[in-house]
C-alpha cells in the first residue's frame, strides 16, 4: 500500500503532464499573438549578435528574451520553440502547484487536486493561456517560490531553502519587475507569521533572499554598463515603462473595482475562487492559520500585480490561476480532515465537481480549430498577417529584407527574414517619452537598408498621419497592394514599383 501511495502521485502527474502536451498541441498552428512573436524575433536577433535595447529594442527585462533564446537553441527558430516553452512552463507550474497543494495538511490529495485544477485551467482561451506570454514564466517561478515558503519548518527556511526561494523570486523579477511588490508583500507576511522566538532567524532568511535579488539586478545593471548599453537599458525598462503604466496610485485605485475584463476571462477563475474563499473562511478558524494567511497574502499580492501595470489585458489574469488552484485544493483537504468519517467522501465529490466544471468550460474551446482560437481572442488580425507574410515571403528574393510600420513582428518570425530595423514594433514610436528618439533611430535604419517592401497596418498608418516615419515612407514608397488590415508599399523605382497590382488577398 505504501508503494502505491508513493507511485500514484507520480503517475497522475505524468498523466497530467501528457494532457498539457496534447492540449497545447491542439493549438500548435494557431497564429501567434504579437507579444510572443516580439520575444521570438528579439531573441533571434540577440543570437545573431545584436545587443538588446541598443540594436534590438523591447521594454521587458531580459529574462523573457533569454528564455526564448534558450528555446531557439534547443528547438530551432520557429513554432517548435514556442510549443516547447508553452508546454515546459505549464508543466513546471503544475509541479509547483502540486508541492504547494501538499502544504497546509493537504498531503497527496491536496497536491493532486491543485495540479489537476491548474492543468485544466492553464490553457484557457479567454485567458490566452495556451501561448507563452510573460505570465506563464512568472507563474512557474512565483508558485515554486511560494511552495518553498510553505514547506519551511517552524524555525525558518535555513540557508538552502532561503537561497532557493531567493533565486526563484529573483528570476521572476527579471521577467517583469512589477512583481517585486508582490514578492515583498508575500515575504513580509511570511515573516509576520513566524513565532516571536524564531523571528530572528526568519529575518536572516529574508535578508539572504533580498540579497540574492539585489545581486541579480546588480549583475544585470553591471552587464549592460560593461557593454556600454546602460542608458538604453534604463530608458527601455524604466523610463518607457513608467510612462506605459501611468500613475501607480491611480492604478492601485482600480484594485477596489470589479475587474474591467469580459465575463469569459473570469469564468474559469470563479469556480476555484468560490472554493478558495470558503476554505479561507474555514481555514482561518479550523486549519493551519499561518498557511491560510500566507495564501490570502498571495491572493492579495497577485491582485496588486494584475492592476499595477495600469492595463487590463486578459493574459494578466493568468496570475490568478496558481493561488486559486492551491486554495481550492487546501479547501478539499480541509473538508477531508474536518468532516466526520461518514461524510469525508464529500471532499472527493467537491474536488470532482470543481474539476468537472472546469472541464465543461474548457471542452467547447477544443472543438474549435487552431485558427478559431485566434479569431475568438483577437479577431482576424493575426490570421491575416500570417497569410500575408507567407505570400510576401514567396514574392521576395532570398536575403531581401522588409519592414512593418505597425505592431506585428510575426511578419519577421513567419518569413524568417531579418527586420530592417531593431525596432520591431511601432508602439514606442507612436507615443511616449522615447517616441522621437526611437523614430529618428528607425529612420536611420530604414534609410540605410531601403527594404523593397514596407508593410503598414491600416490602424498604425491612420493613427500616425504626419509622423516623421510616415512622411518618409510617403516620400520613398508608394502603396501597391491592400488587404483588410494592411497596406503593402513598394520602394519607388524598385523591383515591385511597376506593373499591375499583385492580387494579394
Amino acid at each position: 500500500m505504501g508503494k502505491v501511495n508513493r507511485t500514484l502521485p507520480v503517475a497522475v502527474l505524468v498523466a497530467l503532464g501528457g494532457l498539457i502536451f496534447f492540449l497545447r498541441l491542439h493549438t500548435y498552428d494557431e497564429p501567434l499573438e504579437r507579444d510572443v512573436t516580439t520575444y521570438a524575433v528579439v531573441a533571434h536577433e540577440i543570437l545573431s549578435g545584436k545587443a538588446l535595447y541598443n540594436d534590438v529594442w523591447d521594454h521587458k527585462p531580459p529574462a523573457v528574451h533569454l528564455t526564448y533564446a534558450a528555446a531557439e537553441l534547443t528547438a530551432g527558430y520557429g513554432r517548435d520553440a514556442i510549443f516547447l516553452l508553452s508546454v515546459a512552463a505549464a508543466i513546471a507550474t503544475m509541479v509547483a502547484c502540486y508541492f504547494a497543494g501538499k502544504a497546509c495538511g493537504g498531503g497527496a490529495l491536496g497536491g493532486l487536486v491543485a495540479a489537476a485544477l491548474w492543468t485544466f485551467a492553464s490553457g484557457d482561451l479567454a485567458l490566452e493561456g495556451n501561448q507563452p506570454n510573460t505570465e506563464v514564466f512568472l507563474n512557474a517561478f512565483l508558485t515554486a517560490g511560494f511552495a518553498v515558503l510553505l514547506h519551511a519548518p517552524a524555525e525558518g527556511l535555513g540557508w538552502r531553502r532561503a537561497m532557493c526561494a531567493g533565486l526563484l523570486f529573483a528570476i521572476a523579477s527579471l521577467y517583469k519587475q512589477i512583481v517585486v511588490a508582490q514578492i515583498a508583500l508575500l515575504l513580509v507576511l511570511w515573516l509576520a507569521s513566524r513565532q516571536a522566538g524564531v523571528r530572528k532567524g526568519a529575518i536572516l532568511d529574508l535578508v539572504l533572499i533580498g540579497a540574492i535579488g539585489a545581486v541579480a539586478w546588480a549583475l544585470m545593471f553591471g552587464y549592460f554598463a560593461a557593454r556600454g548599453d546602460i542608458g538604453a537599458f534604463i530608458e527601455a525598462v524604466f523610463t518607457y515603462n513608467r510612462w506605459y503604466s501611468g500613475g501607480v496610485w491611480g492604478n492601485l485605485s482600480q484594485a477596489a473595482h470589479w475587474p474591467p475584463v469580459s465575463a469569459d476571462v473570469l469564468d474559469v477563475l470563479i469556480p476555484m475562487a468560490t472554493l478558495s474563499l470558503a476554505g479561507v473562511v474555514a481555514g482561518l478558524g479550523l486549519g493551519a492559520r499561518r498557511h491560510w494567511v500566507l495564501l490570502l497574502t498571495f491572493v492579495v499580492a497577485t491582485h496588486f500585480a494584475v492592476v499595477l501595470p495600469g492595463r487590463f489585458f486578459p493574459h494578466y489574469y493568468q496570475l490568478w490561476l496558481p493561488p486559486l488552484a492551491i486554495g481550492a485544493s487546501w479547501t478539499v483537504a480541509l473538508m477531508k480532515q474536518a468532516l466526520p468519517a461518514s461524510l469525508r467522501a464529500l471532499s472527493y465529490v467537491t474536488a470532482a465537481v470543481t474539476c468537472a466544471v472546469l472541464l465543461l468550460l474548457e471542452i467547447p474551446y477544443y472543438r474549435l480549430p487552431a485558427e478559431g482560437w485566434s479569431v475568438k481572442k483577437y479577431g482576424t488580425i493575426f490570421i491575416e498577417a500570417d497569410r500575408l507574410a507567407a505570400k510576401l515571403d514567396r514574392l521576395l528574393p532570398a536575403g531581401a529584407t522588409l519592414y512593418e510600420w505597425g505592431n506585428e513582428p510575426g511578419f519577421y518570425f513567419n518569413t524568417r527574414r531579418e527586420p530592417a530595423s531593431g525596432l520591431v514594433f511601432a508602439y514606442p514610436m507612436q507615443a511616449g517619452p522615447l517616441a522621437m528618439k526611437l523614430s529618428a533611430r528607425v529612420l536611420k535604419d530604414l534609410h540605410h537598408s531601403m527594404p523593397e517592401l514596407i508593410i503598414s497596418s491600416n490602424a498604425a498608418f491612420s493613427y500616425t498621419r504626419g509622423h516623421p516615419v510616415v512622411r518618409w515612407l510617403g516620400d520613398n514608397y508608394r502603396p501597391r497592394w491592400r488587404t483588410n488590415s494592411f497596406v503593402v508599399m513598394a520602394r519607388k523605382g524598385g523591383a515591385f514599383d511597376y506593373g499591375p497590382p499583385l492580387a494579394i488577398n
